[in-house]
């Protein structure tokens, strides 16, 4: 069960806060919690003594006057600017719930779906109880440091009420923990979360480049979690390009980029969850001539007479690049719902276990009902045949359930028909006579279609009319069901590089980098270290364990005789010189005259393995003796090379008994 995303509310120039004075008439309890927190959680739905988290309820709007001609509707909010995500407390006690899903609205009723967030007034309350109760209350949106705004109040709130609001938000202030979803997470209190184009996972080595906070809680539930953020998360901006996992740069023309252009602004945390609103009307009809404001773009529906609902969809989307909103239209649903008195119980529940065979429109597919105890000891009743059905997977089919009554949902336009299986243990079945769900074995399909308004960057839509022919002859009235891409800002001014530590090149390459950082690589290939640059595409290398062990950047070597060797020569490696260096001068300073030897004068040679002569030849030095040759090769390594170069001499001594020389190669 995902809870709803936090979502805040960007202050507009100009545009006052929405705080609408309410009054609740009705109040009906809709689901339970179905995690424990901890094995002593008394409130979950898996406890005898379990208490809603979420409830249905209907209330009056008092409208709300002001003097801004930016909102929707000029000079004034009312219900039909109340939207998922609002929040409603009551005006004497200040407890306050989130607004969930909205089942209806006008101007001056709303009926929706609250959730006591996070559970905050279920634990307050001695008796677990936080449910809402009827009465005055006061709606009301929270900006985009998750603090309420409430200024004007209404006059029917009481002393209790701001000090109780204040409080409640500064109490796991949505900024602060931010709750996010990775389904079976498995993270733990205390990680640090990093993000990627795979999701969300512990940071290492590899990802800390991308890490967004610390694990404040591991929960609720399974498949959320609660992050101290690193930087402030924005939930604001539609333009956020690119996926979940990327950074975020701004270009030359100052728009954002996914191309890195060196100067990051964000790292994109998720995706847009899109806004969707459909209508409630069976193949709808506008006149024509009437007008809405959609998104401050105003259209116009022509074409004579009362336009169909194909129509309707082809001239709003002619709009789209002005408004953002696509439409489409959509199956209305098959909706069965139970009847308790037409069961052979006289209640919707069984004795388990039983099955039921369901076919939606995609094959038949079994239900075994063994779930049993949301209320009676061994007795499968709405909420616990819900769990059953759920566990089946059945396509476009939605369960809900109260204590007493259950409900299916097809979205796909087919029939749902219900075929019965096994017995209960009464010896009764699921559906037809006496039996047990108080469902009917076939319901059929409308037939119909309903009108879909969707916003894939997650913002608003706004509807305006002066008569209301379109919210009551289409069913949609303003909304946002959705949220914009989150995104963390995680550079302000100058960036500070780091360093990291890796084993070899590939790990080097699998880093997420940004210019200016480094990588110090224990084993570049040639079984030395290696300390490398990112400019921003490319990693440079800007020292080795070459460059870095050399003395004035000179490499020497010494032979003294007699030597071994092969034949008549011994050879020695000097050292390595790296990729865009340049030989500038090579000595060879003999010490001791060589004697003894037998044949040709000795000599030396100073190159590589492929030219060993390439930088001093035999005929350049005599090593018979005491004195100092110098050549001035100026050779540059190419630096398109990947290899060090090998720098080495070649002591042709013929035997000699005796003779000490030294060769030192210089470069830069």
């Amino acid at each position: 069960m995902a809870l709803s995303n936090y979502k805040s509310t960007q202050v507009e120039l100009n545009v006052p806060n929405k705080v609408l004075g309410t009054s609740i008439s009705a109040i009906n309890g809709y689901s339970y919690w179905d995690h424990a927190n901890g094995s002593a959680d008394p409130w979950y739905s898996g406890s005898g003594t379990k208490k809603y988290y979420r409830w249905t309820i209907t209330f009056s709007v008092t409208t709300q006057v002001h003097g801004s001609h930016l909102t929707r509707d000029d000079f004034k909010f009312n219900g039909l600017d109340i939207v998922v995500g609002d929040w409603i407390g009551m005006a004497t006690s200040g407890l306050c719930w989130k607004i969930n899903s909205i089942t209806s609205k006008d101007a001056n009723n709303v009926t929706c779906i609250v959730e006591d967030w996070l559970r905050y007034n279920t634990f307050r309350a001695s008796t677990g109880n936080g449910a809402p109760v009827t009465g005055s209350a006061v709606v009301f949106s929270l900006n985009e440091k998750g603090i309420p705004m409430l200024d004007p109040l209404p006059s029917t709130v009481a002393s209790l009420f701001y000090p109780t609001i204040a409080s409640r938000f500064e109490y796991l202030n949505p900024q602060k923990n931010y709750v996010l979803e990775a389904t079976a997470h498995g993270l733990s209190k205390g990680d640090i979360v990093a993000v990627s184009s795979a999701g969300f996972s512990k940071a290492n080595t590899a990802t800390m480049g991308k890490m967004i906070g610390v694990i404040t809680e591991a929960g609720p539930g399974p498949d959320q979690f609660m992050i101290m953020p690193n930087n402030q998360i924005i939930d604001f901006e539609p333009a956020i390009p690119g996926s979940q996992g990327d950074y975020i740069y701004v270009s030359a023309t100052g728009n954002y980029t996914t191309t890195d252009t060196g100067k990051i602004a964000f790292l994109k945390i998720q995706d847009s969850i899109s806004t969707v609103l459909t209508g409630t009307v069976d193949g709808p009809t506008i006149p024509s001539g009437h007008a809405i404001i959609l998104n401050d773009q105003t259209i116009t529906f022509s074409g004579g007479g009362n336009l169909a609902i194909g129509d309707i969809n082809t001239q709003i989307n002619s709009h789209s690049a002005n408004t953002s909103v696509a439409s489409s239209t959509t199956p209305t649903p098959t909706v069965e719902v139970s009847d308790g008195g037409n069961t052979i119980y006289g209640l919707v529940g069984g004795y388990v276990p039983f099955s039921a065979i369901f076919n939606t429109g995609d094959g038949n597919t079994t239900v075994n009902f063994t779930t049993a105890g949301s209320q009676y000891a061994g007795v499968s009743t709405p909420e616990d045949m819900k769990t059953d059905i759920d566990a089946a997977s059945i396509t476009n089919l939605t369960v809900t359930a109260t204590a007493t009554v259950l409900t299916l949902q097809e979205d796909g336009g087919n029939a749902i028909n219900i075929y019965n299986g096994n017995a209960d243990t009464g010896g009764y079945h699921y559906v037809g006579s006496s039996n047990i769900s108080g469902l009917n074995a076939t319901t059929s399909a409308p037939g119909t279609s309903k009108l879909r308004l969707t916003r894939a960057d997650g913002g608003p839509i706004d509807i305006y009319e002066s008569t209301e022919y379109f919210r009551n002859n289409v069913g949609i009235s303003s909304g946002h069901t959705g949220m914009f891409p989150l995104a963390m800002n995680i550079e302000q001014g100058i960036r500070t590089g780091g360093t990291t530590l890796v084993s070899d090149i590939n790990a080097r390459d699998a880093l997420t980098a940004q210019a200016g950082d480094q990588a110090y690589v224990t084993n570049k290939g040639d079984g030395e270290w290696g300390l490398y640059l990112y400019t921003g595409s490319v990693w440079v290398e800007v020292s080795n364990a070459d460059s870095a062990a050399t003395d004035a950047r000179t490499l020497t070597t010494t032979f003294t005789m007699p030597a071994g060797g092969f034949g008549n020569s011994v050879t020695n490696n000097l050292g390595n010189i790296s990729p865009g260096r340049k030989i500038t001068t090579v000595s060879v300073e003999v010490h001791t005259a060589f004697t003894g030897y037998s044949g040709d004068d000795p000599d030396m040679e100073v190159g590589t393995v492929a030219d060993p002569d390439a930088f001093v030849d035999c005929p350049s030095n005599d090593l018979t003796e005491q004195s100092s040759f110098m050549t001035f090769p100026e050779y540059v390594y190419p630096s398109s090379n990947t290899q060090d170069m090998v720098i080495r001499a070649r002591c042709n001594h013929y035997t000699a008994s005796a003779g000490n020389v030294t060769v030192k190669v210089t470069y830069i």
